[in-house]
């Protein structure tokens, strides 16, 4: 496995990183290798991850995996580099002089019952980094956790050791320290289930995502100047259209996507993936789409993100709306939290943000059409949001604006009041591109439901 312990991944090309992802293998466990070579996670080695996490970043760090496979060592790691956070284990209720070291059924329901219940304090008083330590083997176990990050609005990084060592029950038996039998470790280690999340994507902080709702309002109120979306929206004040959508509560640009969950783990197990999982990148926003039911951010993707976006084959079908996928997978209350919406905040002046930098237009510089992904900022229902289509009605928009297929150029626009400019796509879809870029830095995750 290449280890990364500098900023190397940051330099590198397209090219270069594939190599490096390709000849990634995983180690035998027990052997005498550095611990910084095994757990080379992004949010521990990238120095401005590692600083972005530290200051801006809600985020909620979930490790699992087998008994054995050095979970307790990873924490450690993460606690070093997050000392503020809060750090919740089943096992800290064993250490408590209130509790008994003998373990049986019931003790271990308390010691749960005692990690869970720190946690949802920990959230509850907005702690902006919060680590839970388990084995976690089966989802039903680390559930409630990913309830609980959906419910307040955390982003998860799952942790996970097993993925980092070739384990078979013999290497855990011998490098097992707590008196686990062979016939124990067989069992729960038939019992681990991978848990790939439902897409991935680069995912904001609050602060991040509150500012560019004010952005993005400023774009919609210039609209009041277009004749046509007047008419269309029935809007003729700029104070109508902070009424008229609903801003999105969690905000991403989405990278990967698959209604088949098959087609969404191997995404998601790629060495790629894997490799920049939980590593904070800068996004550029260029612009908005704007519908009768929605408006979304365009983001231009250089080309490191373009290598983590993938498509699945089936993801545009009648037969695949997400709706129907996630209501067959017989879950239901958390895409419900994660589609969640509020009012537009109508502020005369830009809330408090931490990362978001401004850019200008270079002089004929227009927005690429094949080479962006895109937030779904806002949006006219409460419904859950179909991320698949959406993608491809935006894809297929600016593709129709751009007059080689391939740029959008200026002379496409017309100048707003407030330095937008405006494309109309067609009678009821416009495309506005922003008065200035806007680079926001944001985490590579999954959203796990």
């Amino acid at each position: 496995m290449a280890s990364n312990s500098s900023e190397e991944n940051l330099n590198l090309s397209p090219e270069s990183l594939k190599k490096i992802t390709a000849a990634r293998n995983k180690f035998k466990l027990g052997s005498d290798v550095d611990k910084d070579a095994v757990f080379d996670y992004q949010f521990l080695i990238n120095k401005e991850t590692v600083s972005y996490i530290q200051e801006h970043a809600k985020v909620m760090f979930l490790i699992r995996g087998p008994p054995g496979t050095g979970k307790a060592t990873l924490s450690e790691m993460i606690n070093v580099k997050y000392p503020k956070a809060a750090f919740c284990c089943a096992d800290d209720y064993f250490k408590n002089s209130f509790a008994s070291p003998t373990r049986s059924k019931n003790s271990l329901k308390l010691s749960h019952d005692y990690c869970q219940k720190k946690a949802e304090t920990a959230c509850a008083n907005d702690t902006r980094i919060v680590i839970v330590q388990n084995t976690h083997m089966r989802k039903w176990e680390i559930q409630y956790y990913i309830n609980l990050a959906a419910c307040y609005n955390y982003t998860v990084i799952m942790a996970i050791t097993l993925y980092r060592f070739d384990v078979t029950p013999q290497t855990l038996l011998a490098n097992n320290t707590d008196g686990l039998d062979y016939s124990y470790l067989r069992k729960r280690l038939n019992q681990w289930e991978d848990i790939p999340p439902t897409l991935t994507g680069w995912f904001l902080c609050p602060k991040d995502a509150s500012y560019l709702q004010y952005l993005a309002l400023n774009s919609l109120k210039a609209l009041i100047g277009d004749g046509m979306f007047c008419r269309v929206f029935d809007m003729y004040d700029t104070d109508e259209v902070a009424n008229y959508f609903k801003a999105r509560r969690l905000q991403f640009c989405l990278a990967g996507y698959a209604t088949d969950s098959l087609e969404m783990k191997k995404h998601y197990l790629s060495n790629i993936v894997q490799y920049l999982y939980g590593k904070c990148f800068t996004i550029q926003i260029v612009g908005y789409h704007i519908t009768l039911s929605g408006v979304s951010a365009v983001v231009q993707v250089n080309d490191i993100m373009e290598l983590l976006m993938y498509e699945g084959k089936n993801n545009f079908s009648r037969s695949c709306d997400f709706s129907n996928f996630m209501n067959a997978l017989g879950i239901n209350d958390n895409p419900s939290e994660h589609g969640k919406t509020m009012a537009f905040k109508d502020e005369s002046e830009p809330p408090e943000t931490s990362t978001a930098v401004l850019e200008e237009w270079k002089e004929d510089e227009g927005i690429s059409a094949c080479k962006c992904s895109f937030i779904h900022l806002a949006q006219k229902s409460d419904d859950i949001c179909d991320v698949g289509i959406l993608k491809k009605v935006i894809q297929t928009s600016l593709l129709e604006a751009a007059d080689d297929k391939s740029q959008i150029p200026d002379a496409s626009f017309i100048e707003l009041d407030n330095g937008s400019k405006v494309c109309r796509i067609k009678q009821n879809e416009w495309l506005v591109k922003a008065p200035m870029k806007v680079n926001v830095k944001t985490i590579f995750t999954g959203l796990y439901v």
